[in-house]
């Protein structure tokens, strides 16, 4: 009888799918085709939730190798005509959203974009089912009202909670992938191919879109033109030494959003030795009842712009030497509230301010003349000015407090754990990560 009802259930699903295909759209309005694919994709989406709930049932009683033998992503190739990302792709997530019902239940119901559920999916094989399943009383309501862009930044703020360190490792391993070739035809034409991490990358496409986003009166270049033109221009600029135009009366810039408290090593140490311990708030969610809300709390990330959450070490490096605006905000009811789009309140906004004003400036590259990194060349236009004792854990911007390090070079120092001091000779000092 079981086996009679899985056989009709299929049968229908057919039905349903010919009737769709065979129904005719002339004289469909624009409107109502637009209903109709809003449908269809939310139909997909569900119909995907429900593969993946039956296929991580079929991968764990390894229905592959009673249907012929091999992997469950080669039954899927040979069985669904598949190419073996997709098959790969689609275990995957069946094997981890497979141990978190309640999150594909909601996209089989439709509450929850597939798109958005596959984000945690994807958290979930990074850091471990387990340490995802601690999060997901927010994750949930999370992928059920979040846009997908707003739910990539709050899976990314979860995986800086629960794996700091993996974050670090893998912009670091996205900083090593990095490359740019800039090849000549025989007809002389350059063809540029590259690859950047994630920080380069926005400020490369600031710059670039600040320089390519207005159009003149009569303008017939296509948006990739202006792009290339832009970058041209860039180039052209840095040879000259000039300056950028402004942008709604600012240098272009990237623009990084971070609290106090997460720039501060003593916080930083903290967290990382309480992360294992899930912090709970809990309140009644009705005066006269004695049901409550369980909220995981996950405090807002440093963001840079164009880019989303990045790790503290990263922010850390790119406030040494900026323009600081401090921005007091009223404190939220819920750490995690910044998630679902509720918006800072400023109490007070301060004067843009240099962290290292320009008569310091002058005397670090007076003193340094560049990167003082041992071995390094790079000139005092290409340094950035490292606190050695970072300003928002105290330490005085001042001299002695100060060397000039190259973007390269003072990455190692953030990132990737080297330091550097200036002895009492004046020599640059450094040691490597312990």
């Amino acid at each position: 009888m079981e086996a009679r009802a899985f056989t009709d259930t299929r049968a229908r699903l057919r039905e349903a799918a010919d009737a769709l295909v065979n129904e005719s759209i002339d004289g469909v309005t624009t409107s109502e085709l637009g209903a109709d694919i809003i449908e269809i994709r939310l139909a997909v989406d569900r119909l995907e939730a429900e593969c993946l709930r039956r296929l991580h049932r079929f991968h764990v009683d390894r229905g592959a190798q009673s249907d012929g033998g091999g992997t469950t992503v080669s039954w899927l190739r040979r069985s669904c005509g598949m190419t073996a990302k997709a098959a790969a792709y689609r275990v995957h997530l069946a094997r981890t959203l497979g141990e978190m019902p309640a999150m594909l239940d909601s996209a089989r119901a439709g509450r929850a974009s597939f798109t958005n559920v596959a984000m945690v999916g994807h958290l979930a094989g990074a850091v471990g089912v387990e340490q995802v399943q601690g999060f997901e009383d927010i994750l949930l309501p999370a992928a059920e009202a979040l846009d997908p862009g707003r739910m990539r930044r709050a899976t990314e703020a979860t995986r800086l909670r629960i794996d700091p360190d993996g974050v670090l490792a893998d912009a670091n391993h996205d900083h090593v992938q990095r490359w740019l070739d800039c090849d000549q035809t025989y007809g002389g034409v350059f063809i540029l191919h590259g690859q950047f991490d994630a920080e380069a990358g926005a400020i490369l496409k600031t710059a670039i879109d600040a320089l390519s986003h207005g159009l003149s009166s009569g303008e017939q270049r296509m948006s990739s033109q202006r792009r290339a033109d832009a970058l041209v221009e860039m180039a052209a600029t840095q040879l000259r030494c000039g300056d950028h135009r402004d942008v709604h009366g600012q240098r272009p810039h990237l623009t990084l959003t971070v609290s106090a408290d997460a720039l501060r090593t003593d916080a930083r140490i903290a967290d990382a030795r309480t992360r294992a311990t899930l912090r709970h708030q809990t309140w009644s969610t009705d005066a006269g009842s004695d049901d409550t809300l369980r909220v995981v709390a996950i405090a807002q990330p440093a963001e840079l712009g164009a880019v989303g959450p990045i790790h503290p070490e990263i922010a850390r490096r790119i406030a040494c030497d900026a323009v600081r605006t401090v921005v007091m905000v009223a404190p939220t009811r819920d750490d995690s509230s910044w998630m679902f789009g509720t918006p800072a309140v400023p109490l007070s906004v301060g004067r843009a301010t240099r962290t290292i004003p320009s008569s310091i400036r002058t005397a670090l590259v007076l003193r340094d003349q560049g990167c003082r990194f041992p071995g390094c060349d790079r000139p005092p236009a290409w340094t950035d000015g490292h606190h050695i004792i970072h300003w928002a854990d105290g330490g005085p911007t001042a001299l002695e407090n100060l060397v000039s390090l190259c973007r390269s070079h003072h990455r190692r120092v953030h990132e990737e754990g080297w330091r550097i001091h200036i002895a009492d000779d004046g020599i640059a000092v450094v040691e490597p990560p312990p």
